[in-house]
């Protein structure tokens, strides 16, 4: 369980994009202070908006299952793509300029494989919001549409001690309320939950762990997922390898 106490908040929530702020000096006395702490933490030279780059995940699952993933993120487009080896083939899927796009074995999905392996449109750009998001925290948090709690929580998450910052976001971008914890001393992202309905405790947390160097940035290396109502594990993504060119057809 994650104890929470929040301190004396200044009077309006600060949109994060645009409050342009940066890390002050000295502590972080607000939560966009906070949030801005751990970006220089995690993204010292501001890599992230104009990253192009490639990370190779492995998702294991807890029926046992493992997959590989090789995902291409093109930031500044906001454009991926997603390459995985099924068994009806090498899965390649993403978006380009706006639009998506979908093979199986190098041929044009069918309706079958559409559906089994979600290759409709509005999934994949559901796919790439995911990717795009969970990979790029907390620099994410600097988009349009987010809002951060003035006040910085203070309490445990994973037995660690953390500083807590609540963020939610224009309905136009999402309904979640979000909970992002970070080490008090480095301001390092230990992990973060989220809740659809925050009153019924549904939702997921996620632990995180290790750190791999990506293009001067500190991007954790393990994610390990579970539910907030009963600590339900529901899988874990680790980060394997990474290089700067897309992979090949």
């Amino acid at each position: 369980m994650t104890r929470i106490v929040l301190t004396a908040a200044v009077p309006a929530l600060l949109t994060a994009a645009c409050a342009g702020e940066r890390t002050p000096p000295g502590p972080p006395t607000t939560g966009p202070e906070l949030v801005e702490a751990a970006i220089a933490y995690h993204d010292p030279g501001g890599s992230w908006p104009r990253l192009r780059h490639t990370l190779v995940i492995d998702q294991s699952r807890p029926d046992g299952s493992e997959r590989r993933g090789t995902i291409h993120m093109d930031v500044a487009r906001s454009d991926y793509s997603y390459r995985e080896d099924t068994s009806d083939g090498l899965l390649i899927k993403g978006t380009a300029g706006g639009d998506c796009f979908a093979s199986i074995g190098g041929e044009a999905p069918t309706e079958d494989q559409v559906a089994a392996h979600r290759l409709d449109c509005p999934a994949i750009e559901r796919m790439r919001n995911y990717y795009l998001y969970l990979w790029g925290l907390p620099m994410k948090l600097r988009d349009p549409g987010t809002h951060i709690d003035p006040a910085i929580g203070e309490g445990e998450f994973d037995g660690q001690p953390s500083l807590v910052a609540r963020v939610t976001y224009d309905p136009a971008v999402g309904s979640d309320t979000w909970y992002f914890y970070f080490d008090p001393s480095t301001y390092r992202m230990i992990g973060y939950r989220f809740y659809h309905d925050e009153a019924a405790g549904d939702g997921e947390y996620i632990l995180l762990s290790g750190e791999r160097e990506v293009r001067g940035m500190r991007i954790p290396v393990e994610r390990r997922w579970f539910t907030n109502a009963d600590d339900r594990y529901l899988g874990t993504d680790t980060l394997v390898d990474d290089f700067a060119e897309p992979p090949g057809n």
